[in-house]
């Protein structure tokens, strides 16, 4: 049976983990990492890195797949490093050209930055309901290039 990526993602993501986590962890294990360390290691990237609206989580996680598959273990890699980059540019790319933006808070339409406790619990439909797409754009690319 082949592993539905994009919908255990969004189960992932529903059920109370960041995009970048989500993102991540679904990949994990087919990269040798376990999903738990996945989980800690994207956890500090979710909400646009920190909770600051920035890079989009989903987008972030991405770059950690890539970097599983592609990156470079050893400094001198060199062509390792090379590939890893294309890879990540052509996924933000391919990001911008289909959502306008990386920048979480442009995605969501509101500056989270400073959003906390109540008020950020307040816009959890919002996420659940536009945050998807995001998912299911960088998990797509990812299952065709990887």
């Amino acid at each position: 049976m082949v592993k539905d990526h994009v919908a255990e993602a969004v189960e992932l993501f529903r059920s109370g983990y960041s995009c970048s986590q989500a993102v991540l962890s679904v990949f994990a294990e087919e990269y040798g990492m376990d999903a738990e360390t996945a989980n800690k290691i994207a956890s500090g990237f979710g909400g646009g890195i920190g909770g600051f609206g920035r890079t989009c989580g989903a987008l972030t996680g991405a770059m950690m797949v890539a970097g599983l598959k592609y990156g470079n273990a050893k400094s001198t890699d060199r062509e390792d490093a090379v590939r890893c980059r294309e890879k990540t540019r052509e996924l933000i790319e391919k990001f911008e050209k289909t959502h306008g933006s990386s920048m979480c808070n442009e995605l969501v339409g509101f500056d989270r930055s400073n959003m906390k406790g109540a008020e950020l619990m307040e816009k959890l439909p919002h996420f659940y309901t536009i945050c998807p797409k995001f998912l299911e754009t960088v998990i797509t690319y990812l299952e065709e290039e990887l």
